[in-house]
């Protein structure tokens, strides 16, 4: 008779999830561990992108999981944030290069200063030709810009079972296009796309605020 080893896993652990900068993140990432075998119990915590989980499940299937949601399984980490911890490079670079350093961002910025730039080029055609390819032109920056926001959407709904605010905005941008709304597509996508990343921003600032707090912590005491 063969039977399957057991998996050497401790009852609870903590480990750092890279990416989870919001309360829906963390329920999420929540939603789809708990629907993993052996997961008995997951909890999020985005302030310091944390993962608690209880129950004999293996590192890999949890990174695994993870990774489907469009996040990143870090190492092991203790109760508490590492005070000693050195900066990260998101961390020590200035607020404007790291809100450009957000990937969707530049991808929303470049699509709108694309679909800008091709629309004042057909400004001096007339006749239907050029309002087609105007419209074609926007059409593609809304594609392009929603494609980070649609693809996590979508994985949340698949792997996490949850309808998020993601997929409720692609959905508008593609309602906004289907009626021929173009432009309020296009400024909801990045304007949305803006949003999130000045969240990410302000999520990684106030970690840093807790690490400098936690510096301040003496590390020894004196019972008298």
């Amino acid at each position: 008779m063969i039977t399957e080893p057991s998996v050497p896993s401790p009852a609870a652990r903590r480990h750092r999830i890279a990416g989870m900068d919001c309360a829906s993140c963390a329920l999420t990432i929540e939603a789809a561990l708990a629907r993993l075998q052996g997961v008995q119990r997951a909890q999020g915590d985005f302030t310091t992108e944390t993962l608690h989980v209880e129950g004999p499940v293996a590192r890999e299937s949890l990174a695994q999981a993870v990774a489907r949601l469009g996040y990143r399984l870090d190492g092991p980490t203790d109760t508490t944030p590492d005070r000693d911890a050195a900066p990260t490079p998101a961390a020590r670079a200035g607020a404007l290069h790291r809100l450009w350093s957000q990937g969707p961002l530049r991808l929303a910025t470049v699509a709108a200063a694309a679909a800008i730039g091709s629309v004042l080029l057909l400004r001096g055609l007339e006749g239907p030709l050029a309002a087609g390819l105007a419209s074609l032109a926007l059409t593609i920056a809304v594609l392009v810009a929603a494609a980070p926001i649609a693809a996590k959407g979508v994985r949340a709904l698949l792997f996490g079972r949850r309808v998020t605010i993601d997929l409720l905005m692609t959905l508008a941008a593609i309602g906004a296009v289907a009626i021929g709304e173009y432009w309020e597509a296009l400024a909801v996508i990045v304007l949305f796309t803006f949003g999130e990343a000045l969240e990410s921003l302000s999520a990684e600032r106030a970690r840093a605020s807790l690490r400098s707090l936690l510096a301040l912590q003496p590390d020894t005491a004196t019972v008298l």
